[in-house]
């Protein structure tokens, strides 16, 4: 459901009066690497192909894939703000609270394959090979409400499409020194209240992290819950616009090289598998054919050495 949908306003007062334990929120995540996941006709498709192009619509989604210093990084951000000061060393903590299925990288529900790239190269090409070197523009696209999930969607597109987006925000500077990083160079931008954007980097000030609850957070400490509860998540999503008649491209080439570093094989969720897979093969029998052809490709990148002419060089 779209959050134009009339119904929507009453989802997140739904969402909202659940009595859930206390949780760390928000969390603010600086995310910089982001990924696609496929099955085997999509990924297919991608090798053969050398870049992304969605068969049958005009836009490819991609997922943040948050990494374990990221979210570190987030507990100390979190614990500054509430503590008002360098917080003392303490057990980490967060990451028994991001159990969402956004933080779980062995598994996937759309497919077992995942392409991983940092968000600035995917920019840099989409720059390049999509609007003629001008600066991508980004939007605030829709908010997309499931029955367990929330999610923010940023729309990536070509200066040319302008006119055809402008219903959907813009991101605008802002002047947020508590998210800004100084070490970058172009300005934060800001497309919502949870979702930010600066140099190839998203910063999402994340609602909702966890899908199970085992712990709760009481005075900046943990505390076992007798039974887990479960509850809905958020998270964000980037959406690259890739019209097929455009005449700047209409896809996302990458060089076969940059797409296996990127590649990895990763199980399906049994439990929250949103891809409908053909066959009766079963999911574990997917993943490990899928680890072999992943393992096949790596190979390609180990440089065999190179035999001279005639044979082995003689001794002088």
């Amino acid at each position: 459901m779209s959050c134009k949908d009339p119904t929507c306003l009453q989802e997140f007062k739904t969402y909202i009066s659940e009595d859930i334990p206390p949780y760390p929120n928000p969390v603010t995540f600086w995310c910089s690497d982001v990924a696609h996941v496929t099955e085997e006709l999509g990924f297919k498709g991608i090798m053969e192909m050398e870049h992304f192009r969605p068969p049958k619509c005009e836009f490819s989604w991609w997922d943040l894939k948050i990494k374990d210093e990221e979210i570190r990084a987030a507990e100390v951000h979190y614990m500054e703000r509430v503590e008002k000061q360098i917080p003392k060393k303490k057990r980490p903590f967060l990451k028994e609270f991001t159990t969402s299925p956004l933080f779980n990288l062995e598994k996937s529900r759309y497919g077992n394959y995942r392409f991983t790239f940092p968000l600035s190269e995917m920019m840099q090409w989409y720059k390049d090979q999509n609007c003629a070197g001008k600066e991508p523009v980004l939007r605030v696209y829709e908010t997309l409400i499931y029955k367990q999930e929330i999610v923010y969607t940023v729309l990536i597109h070509s200066p040319e499409y302008n006119e055809r987006f402008e219903e959907y925000p813009l991101f605008k500077e802002s002047e947020c020194v508590s998210l800004s990083d100084n070490k970058l160079t172009q300005p934060l931008l800001k497309g919502s209240k949870w979702v930010y954007y600066q140099d190839g980097t998203i910063i999402w000030k994340a609602q909702a992290i966890c899908e199970t609850h085992e712990y709760k957070f009481v005075s900046q400490r943990m505390r076992k819950l007798k039974s887990p509860q479960f509850y809905v998540w958020d998270q964000v999503s980037l959406v690259f616009h890739l019209p097929n008649h455009s005449k700047h491209g209409g896809g996302l080439k990458i060089p076969r090289k940059r797409l296996i570093e990127a590649l990895e094989a990763c199980d399906i969720d049994e439990e929250k598998n949103l891809v409908g897979l053909p066959g009766s093969q079963p999911h574990t029998e997917r993943f490990v054919e899928a680890k072999r052809k992943v393992d096949e490709l790596k190979r390609e990148l180990i440089k065999k050495p190179e035999r001279r002419k005639g044979g082995r060089r003689r001794r002088r």
